[in-house]
């Protein structure tokens, strides 16, 4: 008898406990708890699909030069215009604009991620970073392109020397009123197979985020009717937080500048060529200024391609009279040389603090302070002939930007 009212306490437990289960999603579902739930775990499906994506993009960046033999660090792909998952074959735009379309999930190595509706993510990747066609020069200092912002409208910022992001991941959610998403018939994403008829459809951006200009980014919210796409972002220092943490990328960033000083070594009684990119200073110097390009320098591919990325990181300052009129005191050792010019590289700028270094306008670039630090700003400006600094490039702590100079003697 014991043993009988045991099993039927339990069975009349389960049942209890089923019927609180039924009641319980009953009472859920008419105060809309269900619909809650379920748009919880879209969220969070959401936002593991966009972390996976940032990551892969990051991965493709800090890897570029290992898998396009030849070329520098830190270029993100091109979008998939076409609906196949791979990266636009050719340009995506003009040398200047950003470019918008589906995530390349192949080109990335991805699996076909979708977000938490079962649509496939988008992406706009700004025209500083995208690798075809290639802007000028990519370095710590290339500008963000997309203004980030709340789902209130406030500014969001980015890890970038003008707080926007160089590139944005876009979940689009389910379709608003006005959307309509229709299915290709062998594409793997909804839509049809051009990016740039779907985009509006897809997300609510307004201005397919292809352009020259700053653009605005807004993060939507689940369930709103106006805006619900969800967004991920990188800013440049995130590529170059990252790129530091490699083992070689001290060597790679110093064997710029040893090439540099090389050939730049050859041609120091050009004048003419040098004055191109310097002027006279007041003091005991002849010339102060920038670093040639690297066709005016002599520079050979692959090698050409990160001198000419770089070259703005760099200034140079030559005696006037031919002699070795400068001293180069090494802040790293007790040491000290005579040079007839000097290669500076002013490094990472500083983030923070009362020093900090800004690198965004025309007038920023020229100031020299906003790229050396010491005495070595007023030294350059006022022609005085001694800078201090390392011999190389180091990093010391991968976690903190090297903003220390680096000094190379020429003779």
């Amino acid at each position: 008898m014991r043993r009988t009212h045991t099993r039927a306490s339990g069975h009349g437990l389960i049942a209890a406990l089923a019927l609180a289960i039924l009641l319980g999603a009953g009472g859920l579902l008419a105060h809309g708890g269900l619909d809650a739930r379920f748009r919880a775990q879209a969220q969070a499906r959401s936002i593991s699909a966009l972390s996976q994506a940032r990551e892969a993009l990051l991965g493709y960046a800090i890897s570029y030069g290992e898998s396009h033999d030849g070329q520098d660090y830190g270029y993100l792909p091109c979008p998939d215009a076409g609906n196949t998952g791979s990266t636009t074959l050719g340009a995506c735009g003009a040398r200047g604009l950003s470019a918008a379309g589906r995530l390349p999930w192949r080109t990335l190595a991805l699996p076909e991620l979708r977000d938490g509706w079962g649509e496939c993510l988008w992406y706009a990747v700004a025209a500083s970073v995208k690798h075809n066609p290639k802007a000028t020069s990519l370095n710590w200092d290339s500008p963000g392109q997309f203004a980030l912002q709340g789902d209130d409208g406030a500014a969001l910022p980015a890890a970038s020397p003008n707080g926007l992001a160089i590139a944005v991941i876009l979940a689009p959610g389910p379709p608003l009123d006005g959307q309509h998403r229709n299915s290709g018939s062998s594409a793997p994403c909804a839509g049809t197979d051009s990016a740039a008829n779907d985009f509006d459809a897809f997300v609510e951006a307004g201005t397919g985020l292809a352009s020259g200009a700053t653009l605005p980014v807004r993060q939507g919210s689940i369930g709103s009717p106006a805006r619900n796409d969800l967004i991920a972002w990188l800013g440049v220092d995130d590529l170059y937080d990252a790129l530091r943490r490699r083992s070689d990328f001290a060597t790679y960033i110093d064997r710029i500048g040893e090439i540099a000083a090389q050939h730049l070594a050859t041609r120091l009684a050009d004048t003419v060529l040098l004055a191109r990119h310097a002027h006279a200073t007041p003091g005991g110097l002849l010339l102060t200024g920038g670093l040639p390009s690297a066709a005016e320098l002599g520079v050979p591919a692959p090698a050409a391609a990160a001198h000419d990325n770089w070259r703005d990181q760099f200034h140079i300052a030559l005696c006037s009279d031919g002699s070795a009129c400068i001293g180069f005191i090494d802040s790293t050792r007790p040491h000290s040389e005579s040079c007839r010019a000097v290669l500076l590289f002013g490094g990472e700028r500083i983030r923070d603090g009362n020093g900090r270094q800004q690198r965004n306008t025309p007038a920023d670039r020229a100031d020299i302070t906003q790229y050396l630090e010491g005495d070595n700003p007023q030294h350059f400006a006022l022609g005085i002939p001694e800078f201090h600094g390392a011999p190389g490039f180091r990093i010391s702590d991968p976690r903190r930007p090297a903003t220390q100079d680096v000094v190379r003697c020429l003779n």
